[in-house]
């Protein structure tokens, strides 16, 4: 397992934990059959923490049903897993450099390459009481984001949510439906425009899919409105994200809104005042924003 500090001047703190070799193993071991116990041995040489935490999290989920086939397919592509390493490699030691220079500060952050309990492709948490960002390989190849674009686009997006929960209003107490999906379309809002200065051009979950891209261009109007009448009206707006959900046959179509509103916000806020925005103020100018667009 590779555990190492990387900070070349210029560069933020950083703890890699790359366990591809320790991954490799355990499939060996296991042997084509997933074994919990091997699982358990292998997530606590990266934590102690680490399997109670990934237990929790999935534990809605039907393991037999929607977690043990996702994990069995991924058991099968090594020359994936191997992509993957090559490309979390690269992105961690020589794409991360510039990143410090975006947003001024030092951000102290783990990283670290795992198989997970489908607990996400990238999930910015705590572990270990540090600041850390979890990358699940099993889920990166089953959304086929094994490529330095993939590999890169969603550790930008993770430390986007760990800059904002460090210098801004990421974590706001939500009482209502309403407020839970400001604060989603918000904090997922900042995420996407943060990879996207990162990187240095637009990374969609979807961009290799051009159908998908210009479906939610074609219909951002109606898409806005009908997010904004589910905030008005306290509802669930849970089928515009994340990859098991869809709304009108599509998933993930919140990420286009909220990166396209924040980026709109952009216009007018510098990036500390963007991760510095209390909930009415997100509200009120996403009003604003789609009330806007009745008039373009």
């Amino acid at each position: 397992m590779i555990l190492k500090a990387n900070k070349r001047q210029g560069e933020m703190s950083m703890k890699i934990i790359n366990s591809y070799d320790e991954i490799i193993n355990l499939l060996c071991e296991m042997n084509g059959e997933y074994d919990l116990e091997l699982y358990k041995k292998y997530t606590k040489k990266i934590s102690p923490e680490l399997y109670d935490k990934l237990r929790i999290d999935s534990s809605s989920y039907d393991f037999e049903q929607e977690v043990l086939p996702i994990l069995e397919q991924a058991m099968k592509e090594r020359e994936k897993l191997a992509k993957i390493n090559d490309s979390f490699s690269q992105v961690v030691n020589v794409n991360l450099a510039h990143v410090k220079e975006i947003i001024g500060i030092d951000l102290p952050v783990k990283i670290v390459l795992y198989l997970g309990l489908c607990n996400g492709a990238g999930w910015a948490t705590t572990l270990d009481g540090e600041p850390t960002i979890l990358l699940g390989v099993e889920k990166m190849i089953e959304l086929c984001w094994c490529d330095e674009e993939g590999v890169g686009g969603l550790v930008y997006h993770e430390l986007g949510h760990i800059w904002h929960e460090a210098v801004g209003t990421m974590n706001q107490p939500t009482n209502s439906v309403r407020e839970k999906y400001i604060v989603q379309l918000y904090q997922e809002g900042i995420a996407m425009y943060f990879e996207q200065l990162c990187a240095g051009y637009f990374i969609t979950l979807h961009r290799r899919e051009e159908p998908w891209w210009s479906w939610c261009t074609k219909h951002k109007h109606e898409l806005n409105q009908e997010y904004l009448r589910r905030l008005r009206e306290n509802a669930c707006a849970q089928d515009f994200f994340g990859d098991w959900c869809s709304y009108c046959g599509k998933s993930n179509i919140g990420y286009f809104l909220d990166y396209e509103f924040i980026a709109h916000l952009a216009e007018k806020y510098s990036l500390l005042e963007l991760a510095n925005l209390d909930i009415k103020t997100v509200y009120d100018e996403f009003i604003r924003y789609v009330e806007d667009e009745k008039t373009l």
